[in-house]
């Protein structure tokens, strides 16, 4: 009875938590007219004062603390020579830290040559932060914003970029259902902010006033976890996929009933991708986590190494993402699967991996 009171009271917590927050504000989107641009200083290419009419302009959002960023401007070059007569190419530094000199920004864009190929520009006083990366409510940086005719026709990671301007520029491209996905995106992160604090504090234990003014720590069972998880997705079922949802019925799931901990794995590769970022690795993360405590089956380690084989599928920068991690980690994952001969399959592929990564790198 005990459980049951605690488990009625932290679904209604948590349920009243989503359904009275207010709409959340968008802030800057698609479609919006672009900010103006306000740069302090330009450390390579032509100076840009603003968007003129009629024309297209790819701007990257970085900083020379971003590992990421600088990781990808190799191929934002080669964007730019791709589209250089058809669309203008430039990269603001934000978020900077305010001690570093606008001369050592320069030095590291002087460095880096014809892998950082485009104008580059240093935001004034925080005013790109400020009218760009924070109203449009960025996961981080690098970003992408494609302005066209002085609107902005998308925002996103840099490895969609090449895809949505080849629409864009095929006429092909259809913002206002960019616009509605991305807001989907956005409510989903809303959700998710409003319910994972709870749901992962008080699933692991939740504190409840039983009797008199002291506090009783509860242990709360996975089969728990997944009736609290349940109820929540009955009454919003836009949670289900959401990663801390993904994450906490798995891993319940692979303690209580692993074939089912596998196909509800399953039905989250067939059909959702969360922020058009895969859930693959938190899969394994999660099955590696359990191949100590617990005895899991066979199909459920070959599961493991399937995922980190559709996370380097979907990479499409393979040497700068974590493709020789997934590689070592599938090899892993068929040893424990017993399955040898595929364990040395994904461990030579990741020598050979780790081999022709260095030379790209050292390009």
């Amino acid at each position: 009875m005990k459980h049951k009171l605690l488990l009625l009271l932290l679904v209604c917590t948590i349920s009243a938590k989503i359904n009275a927050q207010p709409l959340f504000n968008i802030g800057l989107n698609i479609g919006d007219s672009a900010p103006p641009l306000k740069v302090k200083a330009w450390v390579k290419g032509k100076p840009i004062q603003k968007f003129e009419k009629g024309k297209i302009y790819v701007i990257d959002f970085w900083a020379t603390w971003c590992i990421p960023c600088m990781a990808l401007m190799p191929h934002f070059s080669k964007l730019a020579h791709k589209y250089q007569d058809k669309a203008t190419f430039l990269s603001i530094d934000i978020y900077e830290k305010e001690i570093i000199p606008i001369a050592k920004i320069k030095k590291l864009v002087d460095s880096m040559a014809n892998r950082m190929d485009f104008t580059i520009g240093i935001e004034e006083n925080k005013l790109m932060t400020k009218t760009w990366a924070d109203p449009s409510k960025l996961e981080g940086i690098p970003s992408i914003f494609i302005i066209n005719d002085g609107k902005i026709d998308w925002i996103g990671h840099p490895k969609y970029a090449d895809s949505v301007l080849t629409q864009i520029l095929n006429k092909t491209w259809r913002p206002g259902l960019a616009l509605i996905k991305r807001n989907d995106q956005l409510y989903l992160k809303h959700l998710e902010y409003v319910s994972a604090a709870e749901l992962t504090a008080k699933i692991d234990r939740y504190k409840i006033n039983m009797a008199g003014n002291t506090y009783d720590r509860v242990m709360i069972s996975p089969d728990s976890v997944l009736l609290v998880i349940n109820e929540m997705v009955r009454n919003v079922p836009s949670l289900k996929f959401l990663p801390v949802f993904v994450s906490s019925t798995f891993r319940s799931l692979l303690q209580t009933n692993p074939q089912k901990a596998y196909d509800f794995a399953r039905e989250v590769m067939a059909t959702h991708t969360y922020y058009d970022e895969p859930i693959y690795l938190s899969l394994v993360y999660y099955i590696e986590e359990n191949s100590d405590s617990l005895k899991l089956p066979e199909n459920i380690y070959r599961l493991g190494a399937e995922c980190c084989q559709a996370w380097i599928d979907s990479d499409p920068y393979p040497e700068f993402g974590l493709t020789l991690s997934s590689y070592k980690r599938m090899a892993n994952l068929y040893r424990h699967a017993g399955d040898l001969q595929k364990a040395a399959e994904a461990e030579r592929k990741a020598k050979d991996f780790s081999l022709i990564n260095q030379k790209l790198l050292n390009q």
